[in-house]
């Protein structure tokens, strides 16, 4: 799959109240790309090997941060202006990752058990 193809990678736009949908697209989407490693923190900014010429470390190097800031234009482009301008602090694909996921999942889950109840509590009125 050729990553550069997409600008728009998943139709989901994340906002306030879809957290949980949105990472769940996003995140099948990565895996397909082979990307989904980098964000998991499984794959890291190189660091200069001992052994390693200047060429080879920036060439690594290169390749690693194109990926990254690819991955944050993705969630830049897939996610409301509200949110996208909290990600200027981050320079990597795994702080933004993080960044949502704290700031999003447990106000998600909330929404989730309000939705709940509610449904529960009309289901309930019904009887």
């Amino acid at each position: 799959m050729e990553k550069s193809k997409f600008s728009k990678p998943i139709i989901t736009v994340l906002t306030r109240s879809n957290y949980t949908f949105w990472a769940q697209a996003m995140k099948s989407f990565l895996i397909g790309c082979k990307l989904w490693r980098i964000i998991a923190g499984d794959i890291k900014q190189p660091t200069k090997e001992a052994s390693e010429t200047d060429v080879k470390f920036v060439d690594r190097l290169e390749d690693w941060d194109s990926k990254n800031h690819q991955v944050i234009t993705w969630f830049r482009n897939t996610s409301s202006p509200s949110i996208h301008i909290q990600f200027a602090t981050y320079n990597s694909t795994k702080e933004v990752w993080d960044f949502l996921s704290s700031l999003y999942e447990t106000t998600d889950l909330a929404h989730y058990y309000q939705l709940w109840t509610t449904l529960h509590n009309i289901k309930k009125e019904s009887d």
